[in-house]
């Protein structure tokens, strides 16, 4: 298979393992399946079919960009990655009403109430980030304006909303938020997809 081609397969089966969540693998099937559309499109099978491609090598390419960052083949990070591309947000609102918790850096708290000075009693300490606040309630968040579906301070936001779908996992450790919703994480799985589709059929080649 095409993906055998970029990575040992027990190696990834053990990767997949660990990232695997019970109660996301439906959504995380949908949002893969999304994915595929758009790589048939970028990526076409019958004209790869010399290769020997087949729907499957698509998937699995799709599902290796899913639970690996391009850092392991010598690429970019999701986060560089990203942060090249801020046409990709489609201000759909899905992170500012769905997303929980939003993280707040204690050098963010200042700029958010002078927007908003009465957020001073609805935020608190993050138990698990000590250099990091959040709001006590943060479902839709407080600078959301649901009539235009956009953030009221957006030049302004924290870091942790700047980053999404990027979700920090530990100090310095970015995850992908599978929130089905959100056409940036699509953009940002099928552009991994197509650079390692690319890389396989360059070492098939060889």
């Amino acid at each position: 298979m095409l993906r055998d081609l970029l990575i040992n397969r027990e190696l990834f089966e053990e990767i997949k393992l660990k990232s695997f969540q019970e109660d996301s693998c439906e959504k995380m099937e949908s949002f893969e399946k999304r994915v595929f559309v758009k790589l048939k499109k970028k990526r076409s099978l019958k004209k790869y079919k010399k290769f020997g491609v087949k729907k499957a090598d698509l998937k699995e390419i799709i599902e290796l960009s899913d639970r690996v960052s391009l850092k392991l083949f010598d690429g970019p990070s999701d986060y560089q990655i990203a942060e090249e591309h801020p046409e990709w947000c489609s201000h759909c609102g899905t992170c500012c009403t769905q997303s929980s918790p939003i993280f707040i850096h204690r050098d963010e708290i200042n700029l958010l109430l002078i927007f908003k000075p009465s957020l001073n009693e609805e935020i608190i300490q993050n138990k698990e980030y000590t250099q990091h606040y959040m709001f006590k309630e943060d479902l839709p968040c407080k600078f959301h304006d649901p009539e235009i579906n956009r953030c009221k301070i957006y030049n302004f936001r924290p870091q942790v909303c700047r980053t999404y779908p990027l979700v920090l996992i530990g100090q310095d450790r970015y995850t992908l938020d599978l929130l089905h919703k959100c056409d940036y994480s699509t953009q940002l799985v099928l552009e991994k997809s197509i650079i390692l589709f690319d890389e396989a059929i360059k070492r098939q080649k060889k």
